[in-house]
């Protein structure tokens, strides 16, 4: 995101689940009012070249709301096609729902969603169904102390100026594991995360942002999720590596564990960048009520 937001591309399966995007994507809408591609992708070649239902009414429902919606169908398969309507689009944010089936983020078959993530630079809006969706006016920051981390900060700062949102800049701490004197190892106290916090707080304070330092003790996914719940958060912000599969923050699978149970959407953003290369495939393309 460059300075705003002109473009969302919004990719939907036509399924129940898939709708929960368009309520996340609305604190957005009536910020910078967008231009909304709603995208449906006809995977199999036998398949009617036809909206489903489901995703033409939920289209026009955003159009009745006075945002400037159109619906696009495009043949192929989704995550390549989902990748060229993103360039072809000059997309600044994509926003996806997750179904949440297996432990793994899913978007139409598959992980679809993986693999977006996992090579496009953009950053993603993720929510899973039946999640609350309110003003955005608490923005969780999950950071691990690390440049990498912090690359997410621009967005957050953005978004913080223009909805009056308050910033938490958070990060869980783990117990440091040591080698004993035995084979049993040593759990050491880990390092207070506080002072580094306290430095990102009085950046943003700089910025006319009313932002809090909050530091918790153990995994760092139970401590990310305990946080949003507990403070009513709108919208949690965090980076990924983007390496081999989903892509993963702080430690092992965090992320997917995140979005697996986060009770709020979930701003991604990569911090590897994404190869330039983009595969071909036949394409067709038909855009409604522009």
């Amino acid at each position: 995101m460059n300075g705003s937001i002109k473009k969302i591309l919004v990719p939907t399966d036509g399924s129940p689940e898939s709708e929960a995007v368009f309520a996340a994507i609305m604190p957005l809408v009536r910020a910078y009012e967008p231009e909304v591609a709603v995208l449906y992708v006809v995977e199999d070649p036998e398949e009617s070249f036809v909206p489903p239902a489901r995703v033409a009414k939920a289209c026009g429902a955003l159009r009745a709301s006075k945002v400037q919606a159109h619906l696009e169908l495009r043949q192929g398969q989704p995550a390549e096609v989902i990748l060229r309507a993103a360039r072809e689009r000059k997309a600044d944010l994509i926003a996806i729902s997750t179904h949440g089936r297996g432990g793994v983020v899913r978007l139409i078959a598959g992980s679809v969603a993986e693999e977006v993530l996992r090579r496009t630079d953009l950053p993603l809006l993720v929510t899973r169904p039946n999640t609350t969706v309110h003003e955005w006016k608490r923005i969780v920051v999950a950071l691990d102390g690390s440049a990498r981390s912090e690359a997410i900060l621009p967005e957050a700062i953005l978004l913080a100026k223009k909805l009056g949102a308050a910033i938490d800049v958070l990060q869980v701490a783990l117990p440091v594991v040591a080698a004993g004197a035995g084979e049993a190892p040593i759990l050491l106290p880990p390092e207070d995360p506080l002072p580094y916090l306290k430095t990102i707080v009085r950046k943003l304070e700089k910025e006319g942002i009313s932002t809090r330092a909050v530091a918790f003790e153990g995994r760092a996914s139970e401590g990310i999720l305990r946080h949003l719940d507990e403070s009513g958060a709108s919208l949690l912000c965090m980076t990924t590596h983007g390496r081999s599969g989903l892509a993963r923050i702080l430690l092992g699978s965090v992320a997917e564990e995140v979005l697996r149970h986060a009770p709020c959407p979930v701003l991604l953003k990569r911090t590897v960048s994404a190869s330039a290369a983009a595969k071909k495939s036949p394409k067709k393309v038909v855009s409604i009520g522009q």
